[in-house]
């Protein structure tokens, strides 16, 4: 493996894809955004030009300007030809092992000896994906938070055969671009923020489903209260702080957090009635009802745009 990184190919051209290619523009290195059809490679070329733009608006751009950086950026329909000449390779092809192995088997074949192979899986293990490779030691999950190209957090964590300079070399790459590489010990499924996201997912669907509140009561506690106080504290600070310290928390506050405990959503699958509560109960919040999906993704990146400029950190 090597840190000398000039050109980077991002394998799959989503959501996530988009906003890999447009952080490593933005920070001046070559990209290759490769895909399976033209119509998905232009399109992903569309969202990465007006993301571009939106970093350069803001200040945000470490080239000269957003046209600059989308020049860098070139698109393949050929996986060979896409990695050929990468320094460093992100997939970000479906979240599912079916997907992501045929995929890493042929990077593993195709990218020179030395280039890093990551993964933007969002729970998967990479010790799994690791047994389609001949070189492991190389491979690594690097997990990035939607908008990619907004949020700083990037969650880092290798497989059972990922040598440390896989991992070093990855966070030092991440805070070139300007992420907040966050490294994990070991493997866990969901990683850190997604199994914190679905324990609260699922008590705010349950919520809802049980009546307790509706869909707009529940977002708008949320913000009002832990989501506003939360972007620089995280819940084991706010635990030591509520509790004039973490261990007089621990002592006084056990018996109350075990009744809520015990009151709260233990189920694993949504059933159909509950998925049909929960989505008419969304459906009927008036930033959903009054607004296209595009017109509250731009509002919410408008709004992160926001809290990116007060340099927010958490402590």
């Amino acid at each position: 493996m090597h840190d000398d990184i000039k050109n980077v190919a991002c394998i799959g051209s989503g959501l996530i894809g988009q906003g890999w290619a447009t952080l490593f523009a933005a920070a001046g290195f070559g990209v290759i955004m490769q895909d399976l059809s033209d119509d998905k490679l232009k399109s992903a070329l569309e969202q990465v030009r007006l993301n571009l733009i939106h970093l350069e608006d803001n200040g945000r751009l470490q080239t000269e300007t957003a046209a600059s950086a989308y020049k860098l950026i070139r698109t393949s329909l050929s996986l060979a030809g896409a990695v050929k000449d990468a320094d460093y390779i992100l997939e970000s092809v479906p979240d599912k092992y079916s997907a992501k192995k045929p995929v890493f088997r042929e990077m593993d074949a195709l990218a020179a000896p030395d280039t890093i192979l990551a993964s933007s899986s969002s729970g998967l293990l990479m010790t799994e994906i690791q047994t389609a490779v001949t070189r492991p030691e190389r491979c690594v999950l690097v997990h990035p938070f939607l908008p990619v190209h907004l949020l700083p957090l990037v969650e880092v964590v290798g497989g059972e055969q990922t040598v440390p300079e896989t991992v070093e070399i990855t966070c030092r790459l991440m805070e070139k671009i300007g992420k907040a590489p966050v490294q994990l010990k070991k493997e866990v499924s969901g990683y850190i923020v997604n199994r914190l996201q679905a324990a609260i997912l699922r008590e705010a669907m349950d919520l809802v489903a049980s009546g307790v509140a509706s869909a707009q009561e529940v977002d708008q506690a949320f913000c009002s209260g832990m989501g506003m106080r939360d972007p620089f504290i995280g819940p084991l600070l706010r635990a030591h702080l509520a509790g004039n310290g973490i261990e007089s928390f621990v002592e006084h506050y056990a018996e109350s957090y075990r009744l809520r405990w015990e009151s709260m959503a233990t189920w694993n699958t949504i059933s159909a009635p509950m998925g049909d509560t929960v989505v008419d109960s969304v459906n009927e919040m008036p930033i959903v009802r009054d607004n296209s999906l595009d017109e509250i993704i731009s509002w919410r990146d408008k709004m992160l745009m926001e809290i990116l400029k007060l340099d927010l950190t958490c402590h």
